[in-house]
């Protein structure tokens, strides 16, 4: 089991951060055995729609999210 996150994503597709402390913006999804279940559990929670590559959409220019694991979001 993973840890997974969803990252914000602005409408050009840009990873959201605070604007003080520039931490990524981010909601805690919890452990899934893998990334297609999370990313399926995302899309109900976050009412989204999957486009590709773990990436969320929320509708034409609203941005969305970003599926991560914990190590991805470490790059972050």
């Amino acid at each position: 089991m993973m840890n997974y996150l969803a990252v914000y994503l602005n409408s050009g597709g840009g990873v959201v951060r605070n604007e003080e402390t520039q931490e990524v913006m981010n909601l805690q999804l919890g452990e899934y055995p893998s990334a297609d279940i999370a990313i399926e559990d995302a899309c109900e929670q976050l009412d989204c729609k999957h486009v590709m590559n773990g990436v969320l959409v929320k509708g034409q220019d609203k941005g969305g999210f970003m599926i991560v694991d914990a190590q991805e979001f470490v790059a972050l």
